[in-house]
């Protein structure tokens, strides 16, 4: 392939577009955020075609194709992390001359590549919208299948009488292998049958491998719920590993008593699972004010001009800020909630 040939060409290229797209497709399933980096237009001798593409990691891998030469997959690179720490697409310019393709609503950067050549990419933040699977048509499956839909999930509810539940998909099958074939991507699932398929509920979110299982039941009901459940799984599946991987009774305790309390407690964890072990949008690592000129406020995610903070704090010797009071306080009374765990 010559410098100006463009992308990989036939049955390579293909295979490449199939790997990439496999690629993304696993990273949803699994909840793993990343950038899509997208050529918009090139001018040659760059390696590169416009449509090629390139996902960026938070951690600052490159999978996929957007040309060869590593001045320029440096800045997609960086461009990637930072559209995932702020939650805003960017459009970035490579030229020999930035002047030449610098414009309003695109950054600009210099071609250092020997080669020459203009490359534009557009770099957008994924964050998947993560899976919950609710076992059950009880009235706290149904309100909490509601209350999921307002945080941004998307939800799978089974349910054998086949109702609508808001946008949620439904599954009429209880059987474990169905349920998991149905919803694989699921990264939360909840047991709310009030015992007319909890075990083969339980048994579904094992076979699924989510990180997060939980069972809305007493203590007692739940080590019979266990042993079934391990009898649907068969004979190697391990009551006690069960017992391990699934929270129960599910929720908060705020002293729940009625559906609607129930689901409100169980949303309440999602959501502190979710902050705990997501990488989200706007929680962006403090940034140095002498090399950047925005900040995102880590409790809000709003950008903002450094210079123009509403409320700065100092904490374990970086520099936050902040739209506003109400922010900054929220900040101080609890840091840790508001910052990406190591």
């Amino acid at each position: 392939m010559t410098e100006d040939s463009g992308s990989i060409d036939g049955a390579a290229g293909d295979a490449a577009d199939d790997r990439l797209a496999a690629l993304e497709a696993e990273w949803r399933a699994d909840g793993t955020p990343f950038a899509r980096a997208t050529v918009v237009r090139r001018e040659p001798p760059v390696s590169a075609a416009v449509g090629d593409q390139a996902l960026v990691t938070p951690e600052g891998e490159l999978e996929g194709w957007i040309g060869g030469a590593a001045c320029a997959q440096d800045t997609v690179i960086e461009a990637g992390q930072r559209a995932l720490s702020t939650g805003e697409p960017v459009l970035i310019g490579l030229a020999p001359d930035p002047d030449d393709v610098d414009r309003p609503g695109l950054e600009a950067h210099p071609m250092t590549c020997h080669s020459g050549g203009t490359l534009e990419v557009f770099v957008e933040p994924v964050v998947p919208t993560p899976g919950l699977l609710i076992i059950g048509r009880s009235p706290a499956a149904r309100r909490l299948a509601r209350l999921a839909e307002t945080v941004g999930m998307g939800v799978t509810i089974v349910d054998p009488e086949g109702d609508r539940h808001g946008n949620a998909a439904v599954v009429t099958s209880t059987e474990p292998a169905d349920i998991a074939a149905a919803a694989a991507d699921a990264r939360y699932v909840v047991v709310a049958s009030m015992g007319a398929y909890d075990a083969r509920g339980v048994a579904a979110g094992v076979l699924i491998d989510a990180p997060y299982i939980a069972l809305i039941a007493s203590g007692e009901r739940a080590a019979t719920v266990f042993e079934r459940a391990a009898d649907h799984l068969g004979d190697d599946a391990d009551v006690e590993a069960i017992t391990d991987r699934v929270t129960a009774p599910a929720g908060i305790d705020i002293g729940a008593k009625t559906p609607d309390d129930i689901a409100v407690s169980v949303l309440a964890e999602l959501v502190e699972r979710r902050r705990r072990t997501d990488t989200a949008i706007g929680e962006a690592p403090a940034i140095d004010d002498s090399t950047a000129d925005d900040a995102v406020d880590p409790v809000c995610g709003m950008t903002i001009d450094p210079e123009g903070a509403a409320a700065t704090i100092e904490h374990d010797g970086a520099t936050y800020y902040f739209c506003c009071q109400g922010c900054a306080d929220t900040f101080e009374a609890a840091p840790a909630d508001y910052l990406q765990e190591a």
